[in-house]
């Protein structure tokens, strides 16, 4: 079985990851995206054109529910509501079958001195190997600044964002091709938050004076449910996360 994997973290400059590494992955007529190191407690998937989705292709996001429950077994609050047989959403149709499907978010809180060891991942770097690449977006951001990867697939060949400004900029990752003839491509960007808001709902409040910060990672369709899915890597308070514990998956 033919498998190609591209892993990105972000990083401080020469700092370990902060956030979760992320896992882009190429396999027979799929692509999916996940944190590694997360159990495969959930995934997000592009399936291509095949025999289990004659019609075309399915974007689709799904928790694995008993990976789920181990997870939050280990004292990491996971907490959703993605339906049993997961949720499919329709990505941004940028042209004829070229699709922005997902964007990674870092939020600069994650960088700065006073939350940089909450938001450090434990363990040991992954391997790379001949199937599996690496990538670490490392600019320093200013206040209220992010770095965001969106991910486009595409029918017949890569499509890339920014066209040959990405190529200026070493803001391309990939591509990845799979057996149903899609390519998948991601770009780097570096954006205000204020001018490019995630929905609402993804970003808790930072942690107060006396509180424990804690990294955290919020997921969500776009504004309206339709569109690409945000995934923000982010920092909160351990006293928030401990006091969502009541509410009850879906």
């Amino acid at each position: 079985m033919n498998v190609e994997e591209i892993l990105v973290a972000f990083t401080a400059g020469e700092s370990p990851p902060l956030g979760n590494i992320w896992r882009i992955t190429a396999k027979k007529t799929d692509f999916y995206l996940d944190p590694l190191g997360q159990a495969g407690a959930f995934h997000l998937s592009v399936h291509g054109p095949s025999d289990r989705h004659p019609d075309g292709h399915r974007f689709h996001i799904r928790v694995d529910r008993k990976a789920a429950a181990t997870v939050d077994e280990q004292g990491n609050l996971f907490i959703y509501n993605i339906p049993r047989r997961g949720l499919a959403f329709d990505g941004q149709e940028l042209a004829r079958g070229i699709f922005r499907v997902a964007r990674l978010r870092w939020l600069w809180d994650l960088q700065r001195p006073r939350f940089r060891q909450a938001a450090a991942l434990p363990g040991p770097l992954p391997d790379i190997s001949d199937n599996r690449s690496g990538r670490r977006l490392s600019t320093l951001l200013e206040p209220n600044e992010a770095t965001d990867l969106d991910l486009v697939v595409s029918y017949g060949k890569p499509h890339w964002l920014e066209g040959a400004a990405s190529l200026r900029d070493n803001a391309r990752l990939g591509p990845l091709r799979n057996d149903a003839g899609m390519w998948l491509t991601a770009i780097s960007y570096r954006r205000s938050q204020m001018e490019y808001p995630p929905p609402k709902g993804l970003i808790l409040p930072l942690p107060r004076r006396g509180e424990k910060p804690n990294r955290i990672t919020g997921g969500g369709p776009g504004q309206g449910g339709g569109g690409m899915y945000w995934f923000v890597e982010a920092i909160t308070s351990r006293e928030v996360i401990e006091a969502s514990r009541p509410n009850t998956r879906a």
